[in-house]
């Protein structure tokens, strides 16, 4: 038997910078054995991966893919990752991405929304939390995945928080906004879940597909 062959999954997790072909598995077993919370922050680092290094480099090929092209790539990207991803799984109707953990009982949802206007953004956020969710034990986390071809996301993303807090039924909910520690450019919400009356999160996450070049190549290339 070699060296590396007695290596524990606590060793090749502090090792994986320099291995990038284990490709973070090790850092994945141990988010799972840690419990809920660590495996949701484990999965919004593999969903920040999925958007910087596979969505936005292929944004000139997706102007004008739907919303379901978009679950699709990114739950298979998920489940490349070792993840139980599924798009359009049934819990009280088709929520976008569905994660689970069958063996640990952890479940997380993502509703996404092209931006069109942030009435349309707040009917996705209320899907997600009042239908799809069920705000019970290793549930009671999710995200809305908000796709623009917006010039400036922040601009978006503050005015989408102003809009969240001033809705009058999560007003009623004693919603509470605040940054997230993760990424700057998202944002938390945290309010009273309908079911359980326990605090549901939800962060709140960008995904820039714009694509308008100014030089003159890309241009003659349009």
């Amino acid at each position: 038997m070699t060296e590396f062959q007695n290596v524990s999954i606590g060793q090749l997790a502090l090792m994986e910078d320099m291995m990038p072909e284990i490709g973070g598995f090790p850092s994945r077993v141990l988010a799972l054995q840690e419990g809920y919370d660590s495996w949701v922050n484990r999965l919004y680092k593999d969903l920040n991966c999925i958007i910087k290094n596979d969505i936005f480099p292929t944004a000139s090929y997706r102007q004008d893919d739907k919303e379901d092209r978009f679950n699709l790539d990114i739950s298979s990207l998920l489940r490349r990752m070792g993840y139980q991803a599924s798009h359009d799984r049934w819990s009280n109707g088709h929520p976008d991405i569905y994660v689970e953990s069958p063996s640990k009982g952890y479940k997380w949802t993502g509703e996404s929304k092209i931006h069109k206007d942030y009435g349309y953004l707040l009917d996705g956020f209320k899907q997600l939390c009042e239908r799809y969710s069920s705000g019970f034990e290793n549930e009671d986390q999710g995200a809305i995945l908000i796709i623009t071809k917006n010039i400036d996301i922040k601009s978006m993303m503050d005015n989408w928080r102003k809009l969240l807090s001033s809705d009058d039924d999560y007003q009623q909910k004693n919603t509470f906004i605040y940054d997230c520690a993760i990424d700057k450019m998202c944002f938390m919400s945290s309010h009273k879940h309908s079911v359980t009356g326990e605090q549901f999160k939800v962060r709140h996450i960008p995904i820039s597909i714009r694509f308008a070049p100014t030089d003159k190549s890309a241009r003659n290339k349009k």
